[in-house]
């Protein structure tokens, strides 16, 4: 019944007609334009955000823990033999220990004593098996970079990588030199400010 009375009110109407039309457009292209450029802002800011921090965490995490137990089965495997196995075990308790007792994280008040030390010792472990990975990896690279014939190319990867570290701390510094010497602005009123 109401739908009735308002398709007559509309046929009778020309302004109503043009008024609603353009009304409609005009809702609907604004609507799409806002919601497409707010869409596309909150898609790449969150996506941006969580990109970096996932694929951070997930690289350095799963890339180190990587290496380090790559490293671990190199010595499994590429044992030295000029190490006995019996100073190994004792020099990685001593490693595990100071590991634990360097911690300085303390106990939360929801954690049992025990299993609060058990977790410790754990990542001590873990810490200590990475460090004698990498230390093997290490001892493996060094063998391989002696017996190396071509260092021209290496060279040239390494003045490389040293431009590109140095342009880097280049741009850090200057960005920091920037953000420092706008945050003096903060630091106290200008004369020209306290005579107002």
């Amino acid at each position: 019944m109401i739908i009735q009375k308002l398709f007559k009110l509309i046929k009778n109407n020309e302004d109503l007609k043009e008024g609603l039309i353009s009304g409609l457009i005009f809702g609907l292209i604004s609507g799409l334009i806002v919601c497409l450029i707010s869409g596309l802002i909150f898609g790449l800011i969150n996506g941006l955000t969580f990109g970096l921090i996932f694929g951070l965490g997930f690289g350095l995490g799963y890339f180190i823990n990587f290496f380090a137990f790559l490293g671990l089965a190199s010595l499994i495997s590429h044992y030295p033999s000029f190490i006995p196995i019996w100073l190994l075990i004792i020099l990685g308790i001593f490693i595990l220990e100071l590991f634990y007792w360097f911690d300085i994280q303390k106990k939360p008040k929801k954690f049992n004593k025990f299993w609060f030390t058990a977790l410790k010792k754990g990542e001590a472990l873990l810490e200590t098996i990475a460090l004698f990975g990498y230390l093997n990896l290490f001892r493996l690279g060094i063998k391989k970079i002696i017996n190396f014939t071509s260092y021209d190319i290496l060279l040239k990867w390494i003045g490389y990588i040293g431009i590109g570290i140095i342009s880097l701390g280049i741009i850090v510094l200057v960005l920091y030199v920037y953000i420092k010497l706008n945050s003096l602005k903060f630091k106290e009123k200008r004369k020209w400010m306290k005579k107002m």
